[in-house]
């Protein structure tokens, strides 16, 4: 299944001691090859900035790891950005991954609804696992 993963989904598979949380399960599929990431290279940006953060304290290698399989794998795009008149966000960075999701009609998977706008793309990893 093709989708694009919000940053803190990576963030908490990465800090996360339990192998069957669902970040965990999620990012272990990625890697396995039986889900592919869509990204931009705004969201690759976004994923380094993020995950290089040193108050996050997250394991280096781990962060390399999932870079790496990440730029690797991942099938890649530059979508037409959308602006704030079409689609209201209530933060403009998360607008990155709606934009990669929207112009692939894939699922934007995150941990809360209220990053984003109501949208048939944005799927909870609740309703994924």
């Amino acid at each position: 299944m093709l989708l694009v993963v919000d940053t803190n989904i990576i963030v908490n598979a990465i800090k996360s001691g339990d192998d069957n949380s669902k970040a965990v399960r999620l990012m272990r599929d990625v890697m396995r090859g039986n889900h592919t990431m869509c990204v931009s290279s705004a969201i690759i940006s976004e994923y380094e900035d993020v995950l290089h953060r040193p108050h996050l304290k997250l394991n280096y290698i781990l962060v390399e790891k999932f870079l790496s399989v990440i730029k690797a794998t991942s099938v890649w795009i530059e979508p037409l950005p959308t602006n704030p008149d079409m689609v209201a966000m209530k933060d403009e960075d998360d607008r990155v991954f709606f934009d990669v999701a929207k112009c692939l009609n894939v699922k934007l998977i995150t941990r809360n609804y209220k990053d984003y706008p109501v949208h048939e793309l944005v799927t909870l990893i609740d309703d994924l696992y």
